[in-house]
């Protein structure tokens, strides 16, 4: 399901990129790619040859970095809600404002919303018996990796997104979910290593190796998502600067 998703985003941008051009107007193709790289990350954590090897808790592990973290944080990067504003037509633009500025879509991307949902799904996974029963239930197996792709997204829109959204935090309130989700991530890591968790995972050395992997994975993730917040922040605090110099200059002394 979530590569079906992913499949989907790719025909319709590159369809909006194709209308956008069209139209004369010019689309920033690191976006474009941005777009590809998520689409590569969903692709290679689902397809063989780890998709081959998921029975292996480490190789679960490696897709769940590719898919809850790394994946979104490329799509999000992508900025497919702007772009798809910028081609649509009026009537369906419009629609799309209304449903981003909804009540419901404001609670889903508060970053409060985001980091429960991604850390409470990974806690519930990992710290009772529901890896064991996806192992099982191939129904539950697609479940949890829909629901890994979709609240990483909703995380990385919340933390690092470009698209519009109401009431978006700034740069403190979202370094302060990063960090909450980061130091969630670590700590969940740490009981997986010292309680051999998952239950179903198989032998401890594969246990181990995957609470290893969880740790110093999402820990450079992690650092690398802050990277971009403080890269947003730099940028946009240049903008602002150039904009009151022109006022200034406009304005004469």
């Amino acid at each position: 399901m979530p590569l079906a998703l992913t499949l989907l985003a790719d025909v319709g941008y590159g369809l909006a990129w194709y209308r956008l051009g069209r139209l004369g107007h010019r689309w920033p193709a690191r976006r474009a790619a941005c777009m590809l790289a998520g689409s590569l990350g969903a692709g290679i954590a689902l397809l063989p040859p780890l998709a081959s090897h998921d029975d292996r808790f480490e190789v679960h592990v490696i897709q769940h970095l590719l898919l809850a973290m790394v994946a979104p944080a490329f799509l999000a990067l992508s900025a497919p809600v702007t772009l798809a504003l910028r081609t649509l037509p009026r009537r369906a633009r419009r629609a799309l404002l209304r449903v981003l500025h909804s009540p419901a879509v404001s609670v889903l991307t508060a970053p409060a919303t985001a980091v429960t949902l991604d850390l409470g799904g990974l806690y519930l996974l990992y710290l009772t018996g529901l890896y064991q029963a996806a192992e099982r239930d191939s129904v539950i197996h697609a479940a949890v990796h829909l629901h890994m792709f979709l609240a990483g997204c909703l995380l990385s829109w919340a933390i690092i997104g470009i698209d519009p959204i109401r009431r978006r935090p700034g740069t403190r309130g979202r370094l302060a979910a990063l960090f909450i989700a980061a130091a969630g991530h670590d700590t969940l890591a740490k009981l997986m290593y010292a309680w051999m968790l998952p239950a179903g995972g198989g032998p401890a050395a594969d246990r181990r190796l995957g609470a290893e992997l969880m740790y110093y994975g999402g820990t450079g993730i992690d650092v690398a998502l802050a990277v971009i917040v403080m890269t947003q922040w730099y940028l946009a605090a240049g903008r602002a600067l150039a904009r009151t110099r022109r006022r200034s200059a406009v304005a004469g002394p």
